[in-house]
């Protein structure tokens, strides 16, 4: 797997975990959620689970940077 696939793989971790955090906001501000406390509960917890996806997908591209930094570095 190359280091762009790689990226690929994490660029469409942010943006899935992005799009579904909209999703949790929608939901808890429509008028299901006013209605049914629990609806707060789940897509409080799905929000979480989201962020971090954005978060780990944050650290593979940092860490793929800091892998071609060295690389370049090295052939230099």
């Amino acid at each position: 797997m190359s280091d762009n696939s790689i990226m690929a793989i994490a660029q469409n971790g942010i943006q899935t975990g992005m799009a579904k955090m909209t999703k949790n906001a929608a939901v808890l501000a429509s008028k299901e959620a006013i209605e049914d406390p629990s609806i707060h509960i789940k897509e409080a917890v799905d929000m979480k689970m989201n962020q971090y996806q954005v978060l780990a997908s944050g650290k593979v591209i940092e860490t793929v940077d800091e892998m071609l930094g060295s690389l370049l570095d090295e052939k230099s």
